[in-house]
């Protein structure tokens, strides 16, 4: 690898953050004080008063006799419309709520999905002098004895942090991911607001109490504790390179982090330059075999699944990257899902269930994960059936299936038969479809993640290959 056995700009080798490496805040969510708490219930109530009488002049249409008097371009304020610019008005946190919504086709009605997935490319990013800020209190002392160079444009602008290419006094070029100032802070007030408004909701509605609300909102809280710690993504890296390691799998791998140039809100990394695995025709053209890389990559995924019980928890494609040095690439670690031993068996027989058309195991397999009140009390040969007809437009060799259609089709299932699935499962799920999409744009209609003998004998190699290391 390029960086990991060369030397960083303060004479150490790349490693991953420990808990030694610093005295510093641990990063994460903050205690919140009441007055910013109420400072934020001020702000977050005088948009919602706004943006409800916006709604009431567009069902009386002074909305649309305005604009046009004003000569300014009318678009309906739909429900979803409204709440994706609330959201954007109440700023970062909302905006990484708003990015679930978005992603989570299998929670949320699918126009609301579908709106608020313009929050994903619609994050302005934050000035230089605030990033060379940041990087003088994380780091210590000035930025230009840490680094050679860094470009003043980011090169990526998210909810959380924004991404600068730079080079090291010693030539290297590197990512440095830095967070957004003042995140953790105002973060920790408006989970606390969120969780308010969930407990009164669910109180108030059937439907938000059947969507579990204030479940949502403490599972985006554990997670948003995790981002907001770069810590937590180092290791994580870290330990996704040790895991291929120790497979003999050296043509896939992480960024190796610079631990002397990296904290909570600061995580430098090495650069991959290579093509997204969905740019088709970038892929295809490379000097290197598409589907063998491809089939090496998927395979990753799954190793540290079967060894240390984890995975990458958004493994769309611009996280998954073919590079130029023809290595298999896998970025942005801050959402993972992870499973104890028994979990991990119980979701790698999920996993082969499928390979094989068994829906049996699968059946099986979710029921041993899942949360219900009698476990012995479950039709499993109804409930395999109903699976097998749940994934059926998933095993099919074409590619008229949809994540949207799928998931609640799998959850509605799930509820028929008084099982609750686990967040960790449905994600997984997700990750599946996101490793499928891309299988069948580079090898064709007739190879699926799912049911390729291929990928099932190397999972399967991989397995006894554990149990007996």
């Amino acid at each position: 690898m390029a960086s990991a056995i060369t030397l960083g700009a303060q004479g150490e080798r790349p490693g991953p953050r420990t808990d030694q490496d610093s005295t510093r805040d641990s990063g994460g969510l903050p205690p919140v004080s009441t007055w910013r708490v109420l400072a934020r219930l001020a702000v977050t109530v005088s948009l919602l008063l706004a943006f409800g009488a916006l709604r009431l002049a567009e069902a009386v249409g002074l909305r649309r006799l305005a604009l046009r008097l004003t000569g300014r371009p009318y678009e309906p304020l739909t429900g979803p419309v409204a709440t994706r610019r609330l959201f954007e008005r109440l700023g970062p946190t909302y905006v990484k709520l708003g990015q679930l919504v978005a992603s989570g086709e299998a929670l949320f009605p699918e126009r609301y999905s579908e709106e608020f997935r313009k929050l994903l490319d619609r994050v302005p990013p934050f000035g230089f002098d605030e990033v060379e800020r940041t990087l003088t209190e994380e780091l210590g002392g000035p930025v230009h004895a840490r680094f050679a160079s860094i470009e003043r444009e980011p090169v990526a602008a998210a909810s959380i942090a924004q991404v600068h290419r730079a080079t090291l006094p010693s030539g290297e070029k590197v990512v440095i991911k830095v967070q957004r100032p003042g995140i953790a802070e105002r973060a920790a007030a408006d989970v606390a607001l969120m969780r308010a408004f969930a407990r009164v909701g669910a109180r108030l509605s059937v439907q938000l109490e059947r969507a579990n609300a204030v479940a949502v909102i403490e599972d985006f809280e554990a997670n948003l504790r995790q981002e907001l710690d770069f810590g937590n993504e180092a290791a994580r890296m870290e330990q996704f390179n040790r895991v291929m390691r120790a497979m003999g799998n050296a043509s896939v791998a992480a960024p190796e982090v610079y631990a002397a140039l990296s904290g909570p809100r600061v995580l430098t990394m090495e650069r991959f330059d290579g093509w997204r695995l969905d740019d088709t025709d970038a892929v295809l053209a490379s000097p290197y075999d598409a589907e063998e890389r491809l089939l090496t990559g998927i395979r990753a995924w799954f190793q540290t699944l079967i060894c240390d019980g984890f995975f990458h928890g958004d493994v769309h494609a611009g996280n998954f990257l073919l590079l130029e040095d023809g290595r298999v690439g896998f970025l942005d670690f801050g959402i993972v899902g992870v499973f104890d031993d028994a979990q991990k068996k119980n979701v790698l027989e999920y996993v082969l269930g499928f390979q094989h058309g068994d829906f049996d195991k699968v059946a099986r397999a979710m029921v041993a994960m899942g949360t219900m009140d009698d476990p012995d009390a479950v039709d499993l040969e109804g409930f395999a059936t109903d699976l097998a007809e749940a994934y059926e437009p998933m095993m099919r060799p074409t590619d008229d299936f949809r994540l949207g259609d799928l998931v609640p089709s799998l959850l509605r299932v799930s509820r028929r038969h008084a099982l609750r699935m686990p967040r960790d499962l449905v994600l997984v799920t997700k990750q599946l479809v996101y490793l499928d999409r891309v299988t069948r744009a580079l090898g064709g209609h007739e190879m699926n993640v799912l049911t390729d003998a291929r990928l099932a004998n190397l999972i399967m190699q991989d397995m006894l290959a554990a149990m007996f290391a």
